[in-house]
């Protein structure tokens, strides 16, 4: 009777464990790709004092709210806090490779590998800052650039509690890498900037500025000039 106890386990064990394993999604995590570019500034066709304006302009009117800046430096310094919601859309962390559907989809990327770090519910926060630098190059050009840095925590809400999954900071040039859960795996997931905050900004404060349109004056044709006859 024991035997027969102890084989119903074993079956039974087994049964268990193939199901638990049915339910995992297979695949293979896929890093994201280094930018194309590193170059996060732009050269316009304007004064500094018209592109600060347009600098200051567009930081006022999106998500940003202005830390502090000094006009004669060049210098602004913005903070934004969650980007109004829109977190996925300024942020990469490479994808899962699976045949199988995550169960979640935070990330707008149905491949991202957040996707697949839990079933539960999961929510991403985006925090930091970002140094604009505005420079003369003339009277008539005027070169920006923009440097970010992130913190991207990811959580999951398990009945009442929230927990942590990872939290990651980068910059607008350096990724960064934590250990995490992947389809209940411990995966080396790496997290960078998708470059969208950066080319937004700089898109938009070109977009602001004046345009400058040279006119060269005409020359009027001068009066002809009338002589007063004189009486002889």
């Amino acid at each position: 009777m024991t035997k027969i106890m102890n084989k119903l386990f074993v079956v039974t064990a087994a049964a268990s464990a193939s199901l638990l394993t049915g339910c995992v999604p297979a695949g293979v995590y896929q890093p994201p790709q280094a930018p194309q570019t590193l170059d996060y500034s732009r050269e316009v066709n304007a004064n500094f004092d018209a592109t600060w304006s347009a600098i200051t302009n567009v930081a006022g009117a999106t998500f940003f709210n202005i830390k502090n800046f000094d006009k004669g430096s060049g210098l602004m310094t913005l903070e934004y806090d969650n980007m109004r919601g829109n977190v996925g859309a300024y942020v990469t962390c490479g994808e899962f490779v699976s045949t199988q559907a995550a169960y979640k989809n935070p990330h707008p990327d149905p491949k991202s590998a957040i996707n697949y770090m839990t079933i539960s519910d999961v929510q991403m926060h985006l925090s930091g800052r970002a140094n604009v630098m505005a420079r003369p190059v003339s009277d008539t050009k005027t070169n920006i650039q923009i440097n970010s840095q992130y913190t991207l925590k990811i959580t999951q809400k398990i009945g009442d509690r929230i927990e942590s999954i990872g939290e990651w900071n980068f910059t607008s040039r350096e990724p960064d890498t934590k250990t995490v859960d992947v389809a209940y795996k411990p995966t080396n997931v790496t997290c960078q900037s998708s470059n969208k905050l950066e080319n937004d900004f700089l898109t938009e404060v070109t977009a602001r500025l004046p345009t400058n349109i040279t006119s060269t004056p005409v020359e009027q044709p001068l009066a002809p000039v009338s002589k007063k006859r004189t009486r002889k």
